[in-house]
């Protein structure tokens, strides 16, 4: 067993709790005292308490917000870096091969009386693309999940893309497929 995994689950249920018995704490302080009793008066050290107890999760809860907002806005500086400045190379989208594997999975919807079994379409995409550059080989992979009939109209209509690949470190690409997002 790992000793930092164990201690990181552990953090993890008491920051859980902590958040929870935040909760209640307000609960409790704004004078909720459950069904049959009359409410009461705002005990507002009570609601302090709650609410410094659920501070740490709001905090915890921006602070992923921010970093998610900076991976993305970092990954989009990337790409239209090299789109700007990278070697572009045409792919001829007729010639790709799509390998599909769609099914339809039954799923229950629903709970007791309402419960339900429901069909939907599951549709799993794969294309890989070797695509020759300065004496290598640059290897694409990428899951589309689409209809493999309408994936395929896109790419007829579409014919061609570009493949935008850094000169310096050609694991650095961006296979330009906006088009599919239409």
């Amino acid at each position: 067993m790992n000793i930092k995994k164990i201690l990181s689950d552990f953090g993890s249920w008491i920051f859980a709790g902590l958040t929870f018995l935040g909760f209640i704490i307000i609960y409790a302080g704004i004078g909720g005292r459950g069904k049959y009793n009359p409410m009461g008066d705002t005990n507002w050290y009570f609601v302090g308490t709650g609410i410094i107890l659920i501070l740490p999760f709001v905090i915890y809860m921006i602070k992923i917000k921010f970093m998610l907002k900076k991976s993305s806005d970092e990954n989009t500086e990337r790409i239209n870096e090299l789109i700007r400045t990278g070697d572009k190379i045409a792919v001829n989208l007729d010639k790709l091969e799509i390998q599909t594997n769609s099914y339809r999975q039954e799923i229950e919807v629903g709970s007791g009386y309402n419960r339900r079994n429901e069909y939907i379409n599951v549709n799993h995409n794969v294309i890989q693309i070797d695509i020759p550059y300065k004496n290598e080989s640059i290897k694409y992979k990428l899951n589309i999940d689409m209809d493999p009939t309408k994936l395929k109209m896109h790419f007829a209509i579409k014919e061609k893309t570009e493949l935008y690949v850094d000169p310096e470190n050609p694991n650095n690409n961006y296979l330009d497929l906006k088009f599919l997002e239409s």
